[in-house]
């Protein structure tokens, strides 16, 4: 029996064996009732400095990154409201650095980034730029064990101002949100064992109408190996483009609601064309976390609520 038939007999055994049961939400707060940990901005510290609250009987499962932020929402102003709680940090002037709100009781978290209070001129090519992205650890999903794997939430633009114009150079200063999920190998007798890739899913995006299809390396945040990030067709996934703002009335939403699994597939496929992975199967994966975002790389403000997270898992 040579070793690839062996491999993928294997792992139809040990589905079988576990079985599949259905996951009505792999989120383990979609609602994000229990608040969020804030890192601090230092990315090297890796420490939470504050907490932004919802329920004091509760843990975050939610941690908030803002690295390489000149502002550290540690000094932020909490205003609460009906089912509402929102953390502004002040910027330059009247301007909010970044503002965080979150409404438990619809699901929402709103993320709002200021570019224009952070960088003083044009960032370089080499320059860090600003985070600001919620990560979670989901559910895991052994994929083998499912034939669907359904994403859905909602999500609206609730402004966008370019501070750049025409001084924006494209290939390196852009406003992106993304949607990201880790994919982890499982195959304790693989060489890709415990490596990840990430199935990335734009929601906003300042230089495109709609986002292509990519399939790219980025730097890994040790700065060794690069990470092999597929990011699937807004068209397969999202049902306007939040990027042809001009289009959308005001506080517009648009939904998400795709099958992970099938994009799962197409990046393995995307994978093994281009030489990252020699050769792996769909049962050698799980879906371990999640975080979402924004990605400041360019002189740009903008806010984004995404609300009723929902990923389900179909035996």
């Amino acid at each position: 029996m040579n070793r690839k038939f062996a491999v993928i007999i294997f792992f139809l055994l040990f589905a079988t064996a576990l079985g599949g049961q259905e996951k009505t939400n792999a989120f383990k707060d979609p609602s994000f009732s229990a608040g969020l940990s804030v890192l601090c901005p230092d990315r090297a510290a890796d420490t939470v400095c504050t907490v932004l609250k919802v329920d004091s009987l509760k843990t975050p499962v939610w941690t908030l990154s803002q690295y390489n932020s000149k502002f550290n929402l540690v000094n932020s102003i909490k205003d609460e409201g009906i089912n509402r709680y929102t953390y502004s940090l002040p910027g330059n002037g009247n301007l909010n650095a970044k503002v965080v709100s979150i409404n438990p009781v619809r699901g929402a978290l709103t993320l709002e980034c200021n570019a224009s209070a952070e960088y003083s001129g044009l960032r370089s090519k080499d320059q860090p730029w600003i985070y600001m992205t919620a990560e979670a650890p989901l559910d895991t999903l052994v994929l083998a064990k499912y034939r669907q794997v359904p994403l859905y939430l909602s999500c609206r633009v609730l402004f966008y101002e370019d501070c750049m114009g025409f001084l924006a150079d494209k290939a390196i200063h852009a406003a992106t949100y993304r949607v990201n999920f880790k994919v982890r190998n499982i195959n304790q007798s693989g060489k890709l064992y415990g490596k990840f890739f990430t199935l990335s899913l734009i929601l906003f995006d300042n230089r495109y109408i709609g986002v292509p299809i990519d399939a790219s390396l980025r730097d890994s945040r040790d700065g060794e190996e690069g990470e092999f990030v597929y990011t699937p067709s807004s068209q397969q996934y999202i049902s306007s483009s939040l990027s042809n703002y001009r289009l959308l009335k005001p506080r517009q939403s648009a939904e998400v609601s795709t099958d992970l699994l099938a994009m799962v597939k197409s990046a393995l496929t995307a994978a093994l064309e281009e030489g990252r992975f020699d050769e792996s199967y769909l049962a050698e994966w799980e879906i371990t976390g999640c975080n979402l975002g924004w990605e400041m790389t360019g002189t740009y403000n903008a806010s984004l609520e995404v609300r009723g997270l929902k990923l389900s898992a179909l035996p």
